[in-house]
């Protein structure tokens, strides 16, 4: 991959971060965010209507990630983000938490464990999102992911991820 190619997926990333970090919708329904963009609730995503994700790793380290409240972005009816936990304005990174920003059939991938371990992939195959009635279910397969520690081991993530809230147009 090229290294602006790269690069553009790292600002796509970030972009989907700051703007997925306060998408959320108590009340079940659809609001417009004033420029056009709808975001939608599913009132079946997960137990809370948030969403989910059920993430396993293996590897260097090994383990079982459980996180709600789930945010997605689309785009002309395509996946281009997953911020879980939805909300992550705080100053500290949230342990754990899953970020990805979609493009094509590549994705920005990070991921941290509840020890505060982070792993990332500029350009990762194997995340795929359909549109399941109202929400968004989004499979995680084979990811493998690095270390941000140069010391540590790469890890493969699998699991599956349900949009709780959607922002898109």
């Amino acid at each position: 991959m090229s290294r602006s190619r790269a690069l553009s997926l790292s600002l796509v990333a970030l972009a989907a971060v700051f703007a997925l970090g306060g998408c959320s919708s108590d009340d079940g329904g659809e609001k417009s965010d004033g420029a056009g963009a709808k975001e939608t609730k599913s009132a079946d995503a997960g137990s809370s209507g948030k969403g989910g994700a059920e993430l396993t790793y293996r590897g260097g380290a090994s383990g079982k990630l459980s996180i709600g409240d789930v945010s997605c972005a689309t785009l002309g009816g395509k996946l281009t983000a997953i911020t879980a936990p939805a909300d992550m304005s705080g100053d500290t990174p949230a342990k754990p938490s899953f970020t990805a920003a979609v493009s094509g059939d590549e994705a920005m991938v990070t991921l941290t464990t509840k020890d505060g371990t982070s792993y990332l992939h500029p350009a990762a195959p194997g995340i795929t999102g359909r549109e399941s009635g109202d929400t968004w279910v989004v499979t995680v397969s084979g990811v493998e992911l690095k270390p941000t520690d140069p010391s540590g081991e790469a890890i493969t993530v699998d699991g599956t991820i349900t949009c709780g809230s959607v922002a898109g147009i």
